[in-house]
């Protein structure tokens, strides 16, 4: 929540979501034993997590590069996985080497032992033949770097690599947390030290709907399950129209099922639930194994306003981790969509701030978070105060990364949601944490 077609910065020792410390190489491994069986519990949580990687996917050969399962180990647990892939450039048109420079994306079709089919959608990117590299250190690790990208630039940006890094590091190999590690690895060629976030945003977005559309043209676009709570009264007026809350969750709730003891991990969905009555209709989708994309957003939209009697001037967009990334690029992508948003620990591009100010926000963010650094919501709040907004803030001085907690239990939170109109000044309410002159960078 949350985004590929630069030149490419980073290669060796991020791909693949293998980190390779700058020190000698260590001695040949000895053979993998084979793994114990699996129980049903634990093939099931491989095959949520079951990805397609290449090895490298940044390249500089017509040829395309190998690419494996991940895990591994979902090989064992899963039983044998046929794979299919098909390769695309960036026209759409089919093609069975890279011809010239520029991005691809891998349609990977695999199909399990029990005939469960998957699709999984990888980008990969060639730089031109002659594209050396050169390691530039970040922290205990070294990153090599294409030739021509200032080593500046890597050391200023570390904050942003370690999201991308912790992403890979921690075994999130499926395309959301892959995907911030690939979209780092296209946004840095090209940019000033302090831009690349900014780009980084940019380019994920770009890549989602370059994807969007080559999806659709497949016939595998996108879709969303979700689970719909529909407010009291909502049959007892045919006529009547009724605000929208829609709510993403964070990149820990991803999967296929919408039931209740999934989707009340957090968010509105959880305090309905409990028995708060919300007079707006809350729906909470939920992505498979994916980072919020917000065309595909869009047009869940165009859904739930034809499926259910929702007010079009008072849909409101609020979302947690993941889902705050989300929350921001969706209102990015279409600010005269919604009546107010409420992003909670995530972070947006700072360069498309400015379509923002009109836009009722109210954000969270806890000042502890190591997971999602509270600069990103900040540099969001200070991006739109200077384009002439004037955004909420609201910071929780001892919260990690569980910042939605507090947030969702704020009473003045929904009253706030449910005063704003579409295209209209911003209703104040009781509660509400007024803008401050500046938040700290």
């Amino acid at each position: 929540m949350f985004a590929m077609l630069m030149r490419t910065l980073i290669l060796a020792t991020l791909l693949a979501t293998n980190l390779r410390a700058a020190d000698p190489a260590p001695p040949a491994a000895a053979p993998t034993p084979t793994p114990p069986p699996v129980d049903a519990r634990m093939a099931k949580k491989y095959l949520s997590q079951l990805s397609y990687a290449f090895d490298p996917c940044v390249f500089n050969t017509k040829e395309f590069p190998a690419g494996a399962v991940q895990p591994e180990i979902a090989q064992s647990a899963l039983g044998p996985i046929q794979v299919a892939t098909t390769f695309y450039n960036e026209k759409f048109d089919e093609v069975k080497e890279a011809d010239t420079p520029g991005r691809y994306g891998a349609v990977v079709r695999l199909t399990l032992g029990d005939g469960t089919k998957l699709n999984r959608f990888v980008t990969l990117y060639r730089i031109p033949a002659d594209s050396a590299t050169q390691p530039v250190p970040v922290g205990k690790f070294k990153i090599a770097i294409e030739t021509g990208t200032s080593p500046e630039i890597v050391q200023r940006q570390q904050a942003e690599i370690a999201i991308a890094m912790k992403s890979a590091i921690n075994g999130d190999s499926s395309s959301a947390g892959f995907g911030l590690l690939m979209a780092l690895v296209k946004a840095v060629p090209g940019t000033t030290p302090d831009q690349l976030f900014t780009t980084l945003m940019t380019q994920r977005s770009i890549d989602d709907g370059w994807w969007f559309d080559l999806r659709k043209k497949l016939n595998l676009a996108e879709t969303f399950n979700y689970f719909p709570q529909l407010p009291d009264g909502y049959d007892a007026d045919p006529a009547k129209r009724w605000p929208l809350i829609l709510s993403l969750h964070g990149s820990g709730d991803r999967g296929t099922e919408v039931t209740s003891s999934v989707i009340f991990h957090g968010g509105p969905a959880k305090v309905v639930a409990a028995g708060r009555k919300i007079p707006a209709i809350v729906i909470s989708p939920r992505t498979p194994d994916e980072w919020w994309s917000a065309p595909a957003l869009g047009q869940l939209l165009d859904e739930l306003s034809a499926k259910y009697r929702v007010d079009p001037d008072r849909i409101i967009v609020t979302g947690a981790s993941m889902g705050g990334f989300g929350t921001w690029e969706l209102a990015e992508k279409f600010p005269d969509r919604f009546a107010a948003i409420a992003p909670v620990c995530g972070g947006g591009n700072p360069s498309e701030a400015a379509k923002l100010t009109k836009l009722p926000v109210w954000t969270f963010h806890g000042a502890l978070d190591t997971t999602v650094p509270i600069f990103l919501t900040q540099n969001m709040v200070n991006a739109v105060k200077a384009a002439g907004g004037s955004p909420h803030f609201t910071i929780y001085p001892t919260a990690k990364h569980d910042a939605w907690t507090q947030a969702y239990a704020t009473d003045a939170l929904y009253t706030w949601m449910l005063a704003q109109q579409r295209g209209k000044p911003e209703v104040k309410t009781p509660g509400v944490e007024e803008p401050s002159a500046s938040a700290a960078p």
